[in-house]
């Protein structure tokens, strides 16, 4: 009887350690697929996230973790898909009190994508370039809610020193590539209004943009509408060069359109240094402080031509995500 029972006990341990060597494999899998979703993320490689937080749920389509993560990249890859995600992650976590804080944030953040508008071309995800980065996340807290909701942003130009006038056009023209302006005769009917002022304005800036936002709420305190105005001021008590002109107005008007914040990069038309540090007076002229590396005053190396690719990111990102929110990571 025990040489008939033991080859039976060494088949059931064998039989047991076969659908572990199967089970396990699939669960490093899901990870495995999971992490590298979360590297294609972090990278802006959101379509390629999509498809390996989609291998992950293939695994296991009930994991709460996942569906966040793909509905944050879907984000800027469909919303529609987005959406389906979100609310998938929500059904699968609203009863879970680990999950509860998530979920609540995952209501509200639904409740804005549904709501957000169709957006021109130009500002729709396809025209997001991986490669060339972004600075997102220096931006977004700042920036939250002060994207514009209808197209084209319509710009009024106040008197406009003669002097500016190139500049100012060849400002406007570059921006236009990047989303619909439309020029109107009203103040009363801008969504950005530009002005000069001969002043000293704080060290020699060379302008400043400030927001005011109305918003329209119902009586339980949901926002219905949230309507903005841009102020972009201009200095011209200086004789800057057409280039710093063009420079200047390029920065601020970046500013209007929901840029809140600055790139760190000299490349990239919101890089601070361009409007807003601090120069000192030297008898060779007004210099940069140091730790800006070349000055703004030198046109060939601190004045960019047009939005860079990496300014056309962060603002994609900033007009198709309803806020910032940090990925999962396990």
């Amino acid at each position: 009887m025990r040489i008939g029972f033991v080859p039976r006990i060494l088949l059931a341990i064998l039989m047991l350690a076969a659908v572990l060597a199967r089970a396990v494999p699939g669960a490093n899998e899901t990870e495995s697929a999971f992490r590298a979703g979360n590297r294609f993320f972090d990278k802006g490689y959101f379509a390629e996230a999509v498809n390996n937080y989609t291998h992950a749920l293939e695994q296991d389509p009930r994991d709460p973790k996942v569906f966040y993560n793909r509905a944050l990249a879907n984000e800027m890859v469909d919303r529609k898909a987005a959406i389906q995600d979100w609310r998938q992650f929500l059904e699968l976590a609203g009863a879970n009190p680990a999950w509860q804080a998530a979920a609540s944030q995952v209501r509200e953040r639904l409740k804005t994508l549904e709501k957000m508008p169709a957006l021109p071309d130009s500002l729709k995800p396809s025209g997001y370039l991986p490669k060339a980065g972004d600075y997102y996340q220096k931006v977004a807290q700042s920036s939250e809610g002060l994207q514009f909701t209808e197209f084209p942003v319509k710009v009024f130009v106040g008197s406009v020193p003669k002097d500016w006038q190139r500049a100012l056009l060849k400002a406007l023209d570059a921006w236009i590539h990047v989303l619909p302006l439309e020029d109107v005769a009203s103040r009363e009917a801008a969504d950005i209004v530009l002005s000069w002022e001969r002043s000293a304005m704080e060290a020699r800036r060379r302008g400043r943009e400030k927001d005011t936002v109305q918003v329209e709420k119902k009586d339980d305190g949901t926002i219905v509408k949230r309507t903005k105005v841009a102020f972009v001021t201009l200095n011209s008590s200086h004789r800057w060069s057409e280039e710093e002109k063009r420079a200047a107005v390029l920065h601020e008007i970046g500013h209007a359109l929901g840029i809140q914040g600055h790139s760190d990069k000299p490349k990239d038309v919101m890089f601070g240094a361009i409007t807003d540090i601090k120069f000192e007076v030297t008898p060779q002229g007004p210099m940069a402080p140091p730790e800006y590396g070349p000055s703004p005053w030198n046109p060939s190396l601190s004045t960019p031509q047009k939005p860079s690719q990496r300014d056309v990111n962060t603002l994609i990102r900033l007009y198709n995500t309803p806020g910032p929110l940090t990925r999962l990571s396990e």
